[in-house]
């Protein structure tokens, strides 16, 4: 980062608005390693990571019409986990940083605020650390550009922006989705959040998803789906999972921060029962329609257009807030009933992959939806993460018990 400030991200200054105790804006990447993490190498580790990552070298501060990012010297230190995973970040926690690394037994997490960067900035932060972790224990780590090492100079793109550097202020907006179904369940204390992971084999999933026709996301997605519609009974607002979409897929970008967007997947239980088959149908060819540049460029537009709006531009920040919570509230949490995020299967060199046990993504808590979920892979198995700020929606139970049900064998982990 040059100068004394930069902007956020279209999506960072949503999150900043919106960062509260419940709704934290807070998500973690994890590794499990198969020895007891040294905490003192991996403060080493991190300090040597932190200059080929200035732009998350950075405090988030509040300006009179915007919040902004200022640079930090240094690292931040390493923590050992007490708490409960994904709290919101506090200057008294944890200093002026936006990021935090945690160590607990032989799991390294990196828990960032969403102001910062998205899941696969996390994710490649996070190996970029795993990898000078090990190479200090004595593991030969190649050379390859597959992880970013210390002593490489950062490239400009990775900064950037990229909703404004693909923003078109001559496509329409997409129109706004129905109300739709929201989980039953009771809130848990300001301060808790449940996950429960479920480890289910890799082979299985792909070879359904190859026998249907849909990818593992739409698969997944699907399961989702029926899941909810089981909790539902005879709902009368439609069920709706919104997926993220990792934008750099679909448009040229080497940017470290934010860049994503959201397809929703739904059924309507107005018209009736699905069958399995149907819903994979519905979804698949629903959110294939939205994954084109085309219909991604219409979010792009209506986002990027409320931020150089000059009207909006010049309303305080202290008012800004409370709006922009409202707007989000409105927009996005009564219009989807959970978030599912896919982060992908995660590719090591193997060098390393022998001394890592398996990878986790737990997506940030949120007031508006109460469950959320995220799925990770890595070698013949993947993490599947509820995180709940509620009690009793029943949802990760009716998930998993139909994974059970279609043959795909379920471990399950709590915290």
């Amino acid at each position: 980062m040059a100068g004394t400030w930069d902007r956020l991200d279209n999506a960072g200054r949503v999150f900043a608005a919106l960062a509260s105790r419940r709704t934290t804006t807070v998500f973690r990447m994890a590794a499990t390693l198969r020895e007891a993490v040294d905490r003192d190498v991996l403060q080493e580790a991190l300090d040597a990571v932190m200059p080929r990552f200035p732009y998350f070298g950075v405090r988030l501060r509040r300006g009179l019409f915007w919040h902004y990012l200022q640079p930090v010297p240094g690292a931040p230190a390493v923590q050992a986990e007490r708490r409960a995973p994904c709290r919101r970040m506090t200057r008294a926690a944890d200093g002026a940083w936006q990021f935090r690394v945690l160590v607990f037994g032989r799991r390294i997490a990196v828990e960032c605020s969403h102001a910062l960067t998205d899941g696969v900035g996390a994710l490649t932060f996070l190996g970029a650390l795993l990898a000078e972790y090990l190479s200090r224990r004595g593991v030969a780590v190649p050379e390859d550009g597959r992880i970013m090492r210390p002593g490489e100079e950062p490239h400009p793109e990775e900064a950037e922006d990229a909703y404004r550097r693909f923003y078109d202020e001559r496509i329409p907006p997409p129109r706004l989705g129905a109300r739709a179904y929201r989980l039953p369940g009771v809130p848990l204390g300001a301060d808790e959040c449940r996950l429960v992971h479920g480890i289910v084999p890799l082979a299985p999933l792909r070879e359904m998803s190859r026998e249907h026709g849909v990818t593992l996301t739409e698969l997944l997605a699907s399961v989702m789906l029926a899941s909810i519609a089981e909790i539902a009974g005879d709902a009368r607002r439609p069920i709706a999972v919104m997926t993220p979409v990792n934008l750099r897929g679909v448009f040229p970008s080497r940017t470290m921060r934010n860049f994503f967007l959201s397809v929703t997947a739904g059924i309507d239980p107005r018209l009736g029962s699905y069958s399995f088959e149907e819903i994979l149908n519905e979804v698949h060819h629903s959110v294939q329609g939205q994954v084109s540049a085309k219909s991604i460029s219409r979010q792009i537009r209506r986002n990027v257009a409320a931020e150089r709006n000059a009207v909006i531009r010049h309303i305080p920040l202290v008012l800004k807030i409370p709006a922009k919570r409202r707007l989000y509230t409105w927009r996005w949490g009564t219009r989807h009933t959970t978030v599912l995020s896919n982060v992908g299967r995660v590719e090591l060199p193997e060098e390393l992959s022998g001394h890592i046990e398996r990878f986790e993504a737990v997506s940030n808590p949120s007031a508006a939806l109460g469950v959320s979920c995220a799925a990770i892979g890595y070698g013949d198995e993947m993490v599947v993460t509820f995180t709940s700020i509620i009690s009793g929606s029943g949802l990760e139970r009716a998930f998993f018990t139909r994974l059970r049900r279609m043959g795909i064998a379920v471990r399950i982990e709590t915290n």
